[in-house]
C-alpha cells in the first residue's frame, strides 16, 4: 500500500513537472495568442486561464468563481479558451463565442451560456447574441472564417501539449489546478497570491 502511495505520488509529481515545461515551451500561445478571450484586467499581474466546454456542467459550476475572481481582484487576467469536447453542439456554440469576439460581446455571451437552463447550441448562442445587440447576419458570415477554425485547432493543440484529459482545465500562471477541488475560488486565489509571491517556475 505504502509503496502504491510512493508510486502514484511520485507519477503525479512527474506530470507537474511535464505540465509546466509545456507551458513554458507554449506560453505564449496560452496566454497571448488572439484565439483566447481575456477578461478582467488586460494588463494583469497573474493570468488565470480556463479551457472549457460549454456544456460542461463542472465548467458551469466553476464559471461564477471565474466571475467573482475578475471582480474581487482587479490585477487578475481571465484567459477563456475554447475546448468543445462534448459533441456537435458545443462546438457549434464555440464558433458563434468566438466570432463575436469582432464584435465585442464575448464575455456576455459566455456569461448567458452559462446561467440560461438547457443545452448550448448554435441557435441558442445566436438568440442571445440577437438579445445582446449583435449583428447576427454578420456573425453568421464570421463563424466560416478560417481562423475560428485555426483558434479551435490551436487550442485543441495546447490542450494534447498540456495533457489536459478533460474540462475544465485551469492553469494559475504556470500552476495547474487539481481537479475536483471543493472550493474552486479559494483554490484561484491561493494560486494567485502564490505566482504573486513566487513567480512562475517556467513562463507565463
Amino acid at each position: 500500500m505504502v509503496i502504491a502511495v510512493a508510486v502514484y505520488s511520485l507519477g503525479a509529481r512527474w506530470q507537474e513537472v511535464r505540465q509546466q515545461r509545456a507551458v513554458g515551451v507554449n506560453a505564449e500561445q496560452i496566454f497571448r495568442s488572439p484565439a483566447g478571450f481575456v477578461a478582467g484586467n488586460p494588463n494583469g499581474d497573474v493570468s488565470v486561464v480556463a479551457f472549457y466546454d460549454a456544456n460542461c456542467p463542472y465548467c458551469r459550476q466553476g464559471a461564477p468563481a471565474l466571475a467573482k475572481l475578475i471582480a474581487e481582484d482587479g490585477q487578475v487576467r481571465l484567459v477563456l479558451r475554447e475546448l468543445p469536447l462534448l459533441g456537435a453542439d458545443s462546438e457549434s456554440a464555440a464558433r458563434v463565442k468566438l466570432a463575436t469576439m469582432a464584435q465585442g460581446k464575448y464575455f456576455e455571451l459566455y456569461q448567458r451560456l452559462f446561467t440560461e437552463p438547457g443545452r448550448a447550441t448554435k441557435d441558442k448562442a445566436m438568440r442571445i447574441a440577437g438579445e445582446l445587440g449583435l449583428d447576427t447576419a454578420r456573425l453568421e458570415r464570421d463563424i466560416q472564417n478560417p481562423s475560428i477554425d485555426g483558434a479551435l485547432a490551436e487550442t485543441t493543440g495546447l490542450a494534447r501539449a498540456l495533457g489536459v484529459r478533460g474540462v475544465p482545465f485551469y492553469l494559475v500562471g504556470d500552476r495547474v489546478l487539481g481537479e475536483g477541488t471543493d472550493d474552486l475560488y479559494a483554490e484561484l486565489t491561493a494560486r494567485v497570491a502564490e505566482i504573486r509571491a513566487h513567480g512562475c517556475r517556467t513562463a507565463c
